[in-house]
């Protein structure tokens, strides 16, 4: 099934798939009901765990920094981007429960004509019994009455059970994307940048900028994403000008990770990855990462510059292709592409 470790809470956010674990006997009942604000803790266990196993089975316990031992302890209390979805798109919330215990959950959003599945887990302790098929049916119906043009998640690489399950639903494999992160010493802060940097604070004054850059690089806009990461402290939005016209902009987070940032064109994609690289390790986290999508051949190229290496790789797939991804870098979370 599908793992995304959700923002506002402290944890590290990536979203990843997978479907592993023993086969339940199948005389179990299996029902399926939305997701309630009570679910969150359970639902936050099922996904460290799920996750942890599927590092385990692949090799890449020790060196993800989203294995839990790496992370945060779980929250006694707040739950911000489960609480958004319950809100926003309560309709592709949904869990699975086998004999009163949490087996299984999705979250899926819309945005205009696009939706993303941010969530689909189901517990080892319950495979084989089609739960997340079953969630995965629940959650397509989302629409929030508009018609949906594409359809678009991000899993693991390594786990073909998987991503076979979304190519079945015509979701399919677009770019390999890779988690890289380098010493935060490393970062090369030399180069000047010609555009002016200005950090967004009040979400109503950015609203349009973003979303129209959005629709410009992306093709869909994200208000409510972009409002979702606002409101969390651990994260700063820098908008990228040449005179007097916004031309990208780019999230910082604390602990030195980069995204999302989107840029109107390809000629000042660099210089904007380069600044927020500065921005990132500016933070004072040990190191800096970010989410580098294959075909970047500019991203690929700036991460390598700052000593970056790949600790994780990871896929993003989509029913259409989406129109430009070199202007672009993807923060693989639940909350946004």
């Amino acid at each position: 099934m599908r793992i995304s470790l959700p923002l506002g809470s402290p944890l590290p956010s990536i979203l990843y798939v997978s479907i592993t674990g023993p086969v339940a006997p199948t005389l179990l009942d299996v029902s399926y009901r939305k997701a309630k604000v009570e679910d969150f803790p359970g639902i936050l266990n099922l996904i460290r765990n799920s996750f942890d196993g599927v590092l385990r089975e692949h090799g890449f316990f020790d060196s993800s920094p989203f294995a839990s031992p790496k992370l945060p302890a779980i929250p006694q209390q707040g739950f911000p981007w489960f609480e958004m979805g319950l809100k926003e798109d309560g309709e592709g919330f949904w869990v699975a429960e086998v004999e009163g215990k949490l087996a299984g959950l999705t979250l899926s959003w819309v945005r205009g004509s696009l939706w993303y599945l941010a969530h689909l887990f189901v517990s080892p302790d319950y495979q084989g019994l089609n739960i997340g098929q079953n969630l995965m049916d629940r959650t397509m119906k989302h629409h929030k009455g508009s018609t949906i043009t594409n359809r678009a998640l991000a899993t693991f690489a390594y786990n073909p059970v998987s991503i076979s399950l979304y190519a079945r639903y015509g979701i399919y494999p677009r770019e390999p994307l890779y988690w890289m992160e380098g010493p935060s010493q490393q970062v090369k802060t030399g180069a000047s940048t010609k555009l002016r940097n200005e950090r967004m604070v009040d979400f109503e004054k950015a609203r349009s900028i973003l979303t129209r850059i959005d629709e410009l690089t992306l093709g869909y806009p994200r208000e409510k994403n972009h409002e979702f990461l606002f409101g969390l402290p651990t994260v700063r939005c820098h908008l990228f000008s040449s005179g007097k016209e916004p031309v990208g902009y780019a999230y910082v987070w604390q602990n030195g990770r980069v995204g999302p940032l989107a840029t109107v064109s390809h000629e000042i994609f660099r210089d904007v990855l380069k600044s927020a690289f500065r921005l990132a390790a500016a933070e004072g986290a040990p190191n800096v990462g970010i989410a580098a999508t294959g075909s970047n051949e500019q991203l690929m190229q700036v991460a390598l510059e700052q000593k970056m290496r790949i600790l994780d790789n990871y896929l993003f797939m989509s029913s259409k292709p989406f129109p430009n991804f070199s202007n672009y870098v993807l923060y693989p979370t639940g909350a946004m592409l």
